[in-house]
């Protein structure tokens, strides 16, 4: 079994390394038409395109003292999506990042508060199966983690950079048409838990909470369904659908992971962008308070899961994409 982990880790950290050298670095949301494969068997010529779209957003609000209600806030939010895209003959080398930070500071608080923090990565290596067809054997290695500390309600730092960041090895096979719908399924992915500080072990899940370690690795199939694609000048849309299964744990418990942006385009320089992720985790664990202990003071607390997490933001800010010819 730990064979089998290892080898899926090193063929996707060779797909990661692949994708580096093609400047995945900079990025776009677009479709890059993977599908599409022309003359196979003698076309050689390498192409290379990338695309990136930032955007700074900020928020203010000022009230009077006269002013019967409300509360002067400040905040930011400064997000990039992007991609990059290397093909030759019937191979693909694809790297996308998809990044966001967002802070605000209400009233009379003395700091600003985290609003939004992610940080995704998605590195995937294909080989078309046949020229006819788009569909390609793919490695894929994908990583979700946050860039800043995590606080909860009662000011207690639960997270922080990698602690945690969720990783997943992944071969299969992808479908990937020429109108920017794909899908991949992979009977055999490895989804591996990391905590750099075990401090946080206890706020990620009870495996790792009850053993005080930085790594946990579950192996099982992993599935997803994904859409990309500019549906007019003016407006694109990209969502991204995953399924995780483990082989070994409650394989019938399918973990889900789905993410959905969309960009309104106002002009070259203004966008509407509208964010949302809906996770389920099966082994994820959340301490809830439940009342005071009457005698010491101190609050009960009862600790529940797994639950439907869900996050939200709509943002008007400034944008500007770029991208190689």
């Amino acid at each position: 079994m730990k064979k089998i982990q290892i080898a899926l880790l090193v063929a996707a950290l060779l797909s990661f390394h692949s994708v580096a050298l093609a400047q995945s670095w900079l990025a776009s949301d677009d479709s890059r038409n993977l599908g599409k494969i022309e003359n196979p068997s003698g076309n050689d010529t390498a192409k290379f395109h990338a695309e990136g779209l930032p955007s700074l957003t900020f928020s203010q609000a000022q009230y009077s003292e006269s002013w019967k209600d409300g509360s002067n806030s400040l905040g930011f939010r400064a997000a990039f999506l992007g991609s990059t895209t290397y093909t030759k003959k019937r191979i693909f080398f694809r790297n996308t990042l998809d990044a966001a930070y967002a802070k605000s500071k209400e009233g009379d608080a003395p700091a600003f508060t985290k609003k939004e923090d992610r940080l995704n990565f998605n590195s995937s290596f294909g080989y078309a199966i046949t020229p006819a067809v788009p569909l390609y054997w793919v490695t894929q290695l994908d990583l979700k983690t946050q860039f800043d500390a995590g606080y909860n309600d009662a000011g207690m730092r639960i997270s922080n950079f990698f602690a945690p960041a969720y990783i997943i090895a992944s071969l299969g096979a992808r479908y990937q048409s020429n109108f920017g719908l794909s899908a991949m399924l992979s009977p055999l992915s490895d989804r591996m838990t990391v905590v750099s500080d075990t401090a946080y072990c206890k706020y990620v899940d009870t495996d790792l909470g009850g053993n005080p370690r930085h790594f946990r690795s579950q192996l099982g199939a992993y599935a997803q369904i994904a859409y990309d694609k500019n549906i007019s000048k003016y407006v694109g849309v990209k969502t991204s659908l995953e399924f995780f299964s483990d082989y070994q744990h409650r394989p019938q418990n399918v973990d889900v992971d789905w993410t959905t942006s969309v960009n309104f385009n106002i002009n070259k320089w203004l966008a509407v962008i509208l964010f949302n992720r809906v996770v389920y985790r099966d082994l994820d664990r959340y301490s809830v308070k439940v009342g005071v202990d009457e005698i010491t003071g101190s609050d009960i607390v009862e600790v529940r899961g797994p639950r439907v997490q869900w996050t939200e933001s709509l943002n008007v800010g400034i944008t500007y994409k770029f991208a190689t010819k």
